[in-house]
């Protein structure tokens, strides 16, 4: 499961741990609704400083207590265990209390050491406790400062209360649970998280609970998802036909620079279910729903029947879960409890704006004309783009040349591999393994190929282009009559 304790702690080195604290207490006072602006860090973590690495400075009326015990506290971070002399020496370096020390007195506020190596008993945790109350013995108002340290079993137990950031820190160490991210950038992983989220002038959600006001526009989608997701039991279902951009919407959910009132980034855990995540997404939300912990579970490629199992789970009575899955448009996706949006194509700026930022090398020209042929899917549209050299020209390209660029990506022509894909865009979703009870001797039939020779062609194609490319539909035998879910009606 999502097992954090002391050893994985200590395993972090200076910079990601002091990151580590600077993201805890940011959790913190979001789950209390306390500005994050409250918390100071900065500059280099060897750099000569006043004795604190990170500081929490809220007003003197704000209600904090727990890891964050005062409105003014202090932080100091480090790796090492922290012996009697060591202590001494970093409160009082050359005899002589560090200023900002002095200060949390005066402000009636607390210092706490960190130390990501330290693992002390109840006795050894008091020895410390009391050197540093010796430390301060002498300073003006240092009956009114509290004094802490955590050890690495403590700062365990705080990063326990906030799952994202379970996955965090597995991922720094080297040791990433399997198929499951912290906030990152889920949709570009070769991208730094805080990427720009380009907003579309086009109205492109639709929320079903009020279908008759048609489209909305993207940041007022955003918020009303927000305002779902915000409350523990609260269950999204995001569909739209791949590539427009699900995965990065959700990831806006959680930037501060889109829209007001953002998520808490350190509350979301992400998977994949293509990547088939262990534990698996149920196992998942079980385990911390009994742990009484808060997260915001987001479940992309989620089926609808995998949605609905975990919806009734995410509302359990004992739940403080929240739940948003992604996956294409397959019919009346519309599960009980849950409220549905559907993403709609993005416009040609928008296309464009993505073009320029991603490959900046492809003239104006060229990124006009992938905009129109992609017909708002990024996915599409970057794929075009990956075939266009530096001073290559495609304005003036028909669909049907674009089409072969973009299906055969500077390979070789294979027919029997553009044949079989055409068969298979038909169809929304597969049943990959072989048998006359699947859909693979019906597909290979209508392409008139064999299923043998179909299924390494099928394989190779059904994950890559179904429900985003502009295939011909006229191959299809019988529109509408037949049993399998397609894009000419059934």
């Amino acid at each position: 499961m999502f097992e954090i304790n002391g050893s994985h702690i200590a395993e972090l080195n200076d910079t990601d741990l002091r990151s580590l604290v600077v993201r805890l207490c940011e959790a913190e006072l979001r789950r209390v609704g306390l500005p994050r602006s409250a918390v100071i860090a900065g500059g280099d973590q060897n750099a000569p400083d006043g004795g604190l690495d990170v500081r929490v400075e809220l007003p003197a009326s704000a209600s904090i207590s727990g890891f964050i015990p005062r409105p003014v506290t202090g932080f100091q971070v480090k790796v090492p265990d922290m012996s009697r002399k060591a202590i001494l020496a970093e409160m009082r370096p050359k005899g002589t209390i560090r200023p900002d020390i002095q200060g949390l007195a005066e402000a009636s506020g607390a210092y706490i050491i960190i130390s990501s190596k330290g693992s002390t008993s109840y006795s050894a945790l008091q020895r410390r406790r009391n050197t540093m109350r010796e430390a301060v013995a002498d300073v003006q108002n240092s009956e009114n400062l509290e004094l802490e340290f955590y050890d690495r079993d403590r700062l365990a137990s705080w990063v326990r209360d906030h799952p994202g950031l379970v996955v965090w820190v597995r991922e720094k160490i080297d040791k990433p649970i399997r198929g499951w991210r912290p906030y990152a950038n889920w949709a570009n992983p070769q991208e730094k998280v805080d990427a720009e989220y380009i907003l579309d002038t086009k109205s492109r959600i639709q929320d079903w609970r009020t279908k008759a006001e048609g489209p909305i526009g993207v940041v007022d989608g955003l918020e009303r998802i927000r305002g779902v997701l915000a409350h523990p039991k609260g269950a999204v279902r995001l569909i739209g036909l791949s590539g427009m951009g699900k995965t990065r919407l959700v990831q806006a959910l959680f930037d501060e620079r889109v829209g007001g009132q953002p998520l808490d980034p350190a509350l979301p855990v992400y998977c994949d279910l293509a990547d088939e995540p262990e534990p698996s997404p149920r196992d998942l939300v079980r385990n911390l729903i009994q742990n009484r912990q808060r997260a915001i579970v987001v479940v992309d490629n989620c089926p609808p029947a995998t949605h609905s199992a975990l919806m009734k789970v995410c509302t359990d009575a004992e739940s403080a879960l929240s739940l948003i899955t992604m996956e294409y448009d397959v019919g009346d996706d519309d599960p009980e409890g849950t409220e549905v949006f559907r993403h709609e194509p993005a416009s040609d700026s928008v296309i464009e704006h993505l073009l320029e930022s991603l490959r900046p090398q492809i003239s104006q020209l060229n990124r006009r004309r992938i905009a129109e042929f992609s017909e708002g899917n990024a996915r599409v549209a970057l794929a075009l783009a990956h075939t266009v050299s530096r001073g290559d020209s495609i304005a003036n390209l028909t669909d049907r040349e674009l089409f072969e660029r973009l299906f055969h990506q500077r390979r070789a022509q294979d027919e029997g591999l553009l044949k079989a894909a055409e068969i298979c865009s038909l169809v929304y979703s597969f049943n990959g393994e072989g048998g006359d009870a699947t859909e693979l001797p019906f597909l290979a039939k209508l392409a008139e190929l064999s299923v043998k020779s179909t299924l390494p062609l099928y394989r190779r194609t059904a994950l890559a282009w179904v429900g985003s490319m502009p295939w011909p539909l006229e191959s299809c035998v019988a529109p509408g009559a037949c049993e399998y879910s397609c894009k000419l009606g059934t």
